[in-house]
């Protein structure tokens, strides 16, 4: 009874008619009454199959799921396979409903095993489940995994599933390519990954990675290694990269340059996120948020590895481009014809717009990089004559650009500031927004030589310092003179006097003596005062309404408002040292926000401690007329005292355009003699450039860096170490802006030193030390060392200094830069003795081993312990127990030997340095 009455439910259903209809490429079975919009767009978007009849089962509601002989029946018989889908209520039934089909008839089925994810332009992506993916069905075989994507490209089996690259990280299919990001965050990652599933092609050819996600944690290069080495070597010339979140990668490091280094191989990364289909695709931006920006006309970027870990990186080689305009005549690689006496170049940064002739400053402009807010349109300002002319057709051309919108345009001087012909370097910042071009014309302030159109706007405009007569040009940080003799007092170091030869200047107290009043001419190059003789015991200055004077009084530029404020026709006052313990617990209030001191750093018995007084708690201006600025005598060495906010190095949390003004208004000369050469580096270095600084201030802060690394800086280290403000203060901070920029070393860092007794006694009696200088370290011995202990450092931020050294006798090979406020751990302090070298062994502190309370964490013993090894390592191969220096281009001489003789945290030398 239950057999008939199954039997009769059965032709019931079977006898239901199935209707086929042919939409787009995918014939569609569907109930009579209608088709489903799913079945339609489905149908619509897929792609055709050459070798398989696309077919859609429209399952829906009240079509019952049994009525697969109808679908049998209305079906074809014939060789060719079929592609078969469904959407509807039962879309997971397609692979049972292909095994079926496939016996049925006799044909070869091919069918989704998991969740059907459409992406852009009709690709289809099977994910849900391990091994998911397109199945193949055939009579009387078992079936068999066929691919992850329809249409399948050259490279669909490189990543089929999702896995972990690390803890925090992970790798995941996409129709059209491979996302590695942080998986963290899983409400973000859905979100983008949708935006990314809807708007990535799928490239038959090549294959698309995205790197990081917008909104989560930086990715570690690590993950994008360990993802690399599972790639056969054909899949991975097929990779094309993008940057689309964060990515940690090393200072002032373009990505495809950290990737062609880390796998030592060629690596090609788009400018932007692949969009669109397959057909009209287009490479965009993509902005902080994740959001699409502009085209790019630079579509693919080449990489090539460094030869040597030290050597200079490549300039990127754009690989495919994209037309300025449609009807443009390309006449040479990316160069279009745009007038008869004028062409347009794609560069990595937009359109630059010269000459036919190529002129000199073309690698420079080649090597700027993209900016992801708007297209960068360059005009060639080499010729002042020709000056109007190619403004004037860049203009033109950035009017009937789309992709105006948000675009900038520029002088190509402005990108490699000093290469005009005539004026100085980077006297004017020729940048107009090109949406002003459609505007209301604004006057256009150009450089002396070119006379400037009335109907163009520009953006920002950087006066050039007037060159003053020698006799009224102040000057500022000479080199140090030669130490006075031991046991005579020696003058606070880097105290620089603030007044002009063109003002009135009170009496000096009786306490200090003053230069003469007449003021030298300026020297060749930047230069330190010589700091005159101090008497051993000052009297304590007469009260007076003048501000007291400092002790070292060169002639120097006032610094800027933000530091001292100048009063008219009156010396402004020094600021004071703080009157605070040489080493609190933590930054005292008027230390840089977020600065957390380590509490072992402490004042040994012998070095004197300022007293708190009620001076400390008086006004600003009460307490700088009454205090005296400490000094560090000849022989006398102490603790660095703790610098107030205004005498740090430490960059504030606003930005430093005060202090770059400045520089270049005091050291103008010096700054334009080496802004030709530092420019030419910085465009020879595209990862310099990373980050969005402006030109400007990127040249500003290379400039003070390579001034810094002349003899010159011994000078400046000697300011900062006493705690005291003054105008080396805006040019250490310059110079540590430019640093951060460099890259980074980590491993042992060394030089040679002859600590005295009192010097031993001082790192005897503590664990930690903090500078407020800039520590110089080299990588390797060098020849001229003079010393009888090696002092090394293990090292995790230092800086190298290789690209930006200066030539002639002041280049240091292989130094690097500790910034100021590093703190060092005293691993072993060993005084030489019994014919045997002494030894100190110091280890870098990060800002994450230390508390809220200043007190180093518990857990840093092992990382003492791994320094520890390496750095008696590192002792060992330099040759213990008498390390033989490695002969080196540029051994350490009379001249350069002064950046070795402090040792990290003190302020004073010991006796015979």
């Amino acid at each position: 009874m239950a057999s008939a009455i199954w039997q009769k439910r059965r032709r019931r259903r079977d006898d239901e008619p199935i209707v086929k209809h042919m939409v787009g490429n995918a014939m569609v079975l569907h109930a009579p009454d209608s088709i489903s919009a799913e079945a339609q767009s489905l149908a619509l978007a897929v792609t055709e199959d050459a070798d398989n009849d696309v077919v859609v089962l429209d399952l829906v509601e009240g079509l019952a799921i049994d009525s697969w002989e109808s679908m049998a029946n209305v079906l074809p018989r014939r060789r060719r396979g079929i592609r078969l889908m469904a959407c509807g209520r039962h879309r997971d039934s397609a692979a049972m409903a292909g095994q079926w089909l496939s016996e049925r008839l006799n044909r070869t089925v091919i069918a989704p095993d998991g969740d059907l994810v459409r992406g852009a332009g009709g690709a289809l992506l099977v994910h849900s489940n391990r091994r998911s993916g397109w199945v193949r069905f055939r009579p009387g075989r078992p079936p068999s995994w066929d691919a992850k994507r329809y249409p399948a490209p050259v490279w669909d089996g490189a990543v089929i599933e999702n896995r972990a690259t690390s803890a925090t990280a992970g790798i995941q299919p996409l129709p059209g390519g491979v996302w590695i990001h942080d998986s963290q965050s899983p409400q973000i990652i859905a979100q983008h990954r949708r935006q990314l599933t809807d708007d990535v092609p799928c490239d038959p050819e090549t294959m698309t990675v995205l790197l990081g996600c917008p909104g989560t944690p930086p990715l570690s290069l690590d993950d994008v290694v360990r993802f690399w080495r599972e790639l056969e070597p054909d899949v991975q010339a097929r990779a094309r990269f993008v940057q689309y979140g964060e990515v940690r990668l090393p200072e002032g490091e373009a990505l495809g340059q950290a990737l062609a280094d880390l796998f030592g191989t060629s690596v090609i990364c788009y400018t932007g996120v692949p969009v669109g289909t397959q057909r009209e695709r287009q490479v965009r931006t993509v902005r902080a948020d994740g959001t699409r920006g502009w085209p790019p006309f630079a579509i693919e970027l080449g990489y090539t590895p460094r030869a040597h870990e030290n050597s200079r990186a490549a300039r990127p080689v754009i690989l495919s481009h994209r037309p300025p305009l449609r009807w443009t005549e390309e006449i040479d690689p990316r160069v279009y014809w745009y007038a008869p006496d004028a062409v347009v170049e794609v560069v990595e940064a937009g359109l630059w717009v010269r000459a036919v002739d190529e002129p000199g400053n073309a690698e420079r402009v080649r090597a700027a990089t993209l900016d992801t807010s708007g297209v960068t349109l360059i005009f060639d300002d080499s010729e002042p004559k020709r000056v109007d002319r190619l403004r004037g057709l860049a203009a033109d051309l950035a009017a009937r650009l789309p992709e105006r919108e948000g675009g900038t345009l520029m002088a190509a001087s402005v990108l490699t500031p000093g290469s005009k012909s005539a004026g100085r370097a980077d006297a004017t910042l020729d940048v107009t927004p090109i949406a002003a071009l459609n505007g209301v014309p604004v006057e256009i302030k150009a450089a002396p030589a070119v006379e400037a159109p009335p109907a163009v706007a520009v953006a920002a405009v950087v006066e050039s310092p007037a060159v003053e007569p020698l006799s009224e040009r102040t000057l500022a940080l000479r080199m140090p003179a030669a130490s006075p003799p031991i046991g005579e007092p020696r003058p606070a170091r880097g105290v620089a006097s603030i007044d002009r030869v063109d003002q009135p200047v009170p009496p000096p107290p009786t306490a200090f003596l003053r230069p003469a009043a007449s003021v030298p001419p300026p020297p060749a190059a930047f230069m330190l005062p010589v700091p005159p003789v101090v008497p051993p015991a000052p009297p304590p200055p007469a009260a007076s309404d003048a501000p007291p004077t400092p002790d070292v009084m060169p002639p120097a530029l006032p610094p800027p408002a933000a530091f001292v404020p100048p009063a008219p026709a009156v010396v402004p006052p020094a600021l004071p040292s703080p009157a605070v313990d040489p080493a609190p617990a933590v930054a005292p209030p008027s230390m840089p926000t977020g600065v957390v001191l380590p509490v072992d750093v402490e004042t040994a018995a012998d070095t004197p401690v300022p007293a708190r007084s009620a001076e400390a708690t008086k006004p600003p201006t009460e307490a700088a007329s009454e205090e005296t600025p400490p000094r560090t005598t000849a022989g006398i060495v102490r603790v660095q005292p703790v610098p107030t906010a205004s005498a740090s190095a430490l960059l504030p949390s606003r930005p430093l355009d005060e202090e770059r003004g400045w520089l270049r208004r005091t050291l103008s000369r010096e700054f334009d003699h080496m802004a030709s050469s530092v420019s030419r580096i910085i465009s020879e270095h595209p990862g310099l450039q990373a980050g969005g600084t402006p030109a400007g201030d990127l040249l500003a802060d290379s400039v003070a860096v390579r001034l810094y690394l002349t003899r010159r800086g011994e000078r400046v280290n000697a300011a900062l170490r006493t705690g005291v403000a003054g105008p080396h203060v805006p040019f250490a901070r310059c110079v540590v802006a430019g640093l951060s920029r460099l890259p980074s070393f980590r491993g042992s860092t060394m030089f040679r030193i002859s600590p005295d007794e009192r010097e031993w006694a001082l790192y005897r009696g503590r664990k930690l030390v903090t500078d407020w200088s800039l520590v110089n370290a080299l990588t390797r011995p060098h020849e001229g060392q003079e010393g009888d202990t090696d002092l090394l450092i293990w090292s995790m931020t230092a800086r190298r200094t290789a690209l930006l050294e200066p030539e002639g006798e002041d280049r240091i090979e292989d130094r690097v830069l500790f910034l100021p406020g590093t703190s060092f751990k005293i691993l072993e302090a060993r005084p030489p003795a019994d014919g045997q070298r002494g030894a100190i062994l110091l280890r870098e502190i990060g800002t994450n081993e230390i508390d809220a309370d200043g007190r180093l964490h518990q857990n840093g013993a092992s990382l003492d312990e791994l320094a520890n090894t390496a750095l008696h390592r590192s002792l060992e191969r330099w040759g213990t127990p008498t390390p033989t220096p490695t002969p080196s281009p540029s051994p350490v001489t009379a001249t350069t030997r002064g950046c070795f003789r402090v040792l990290p945290g003190l302020d004073g030398e010991g006796e015979g340095r």
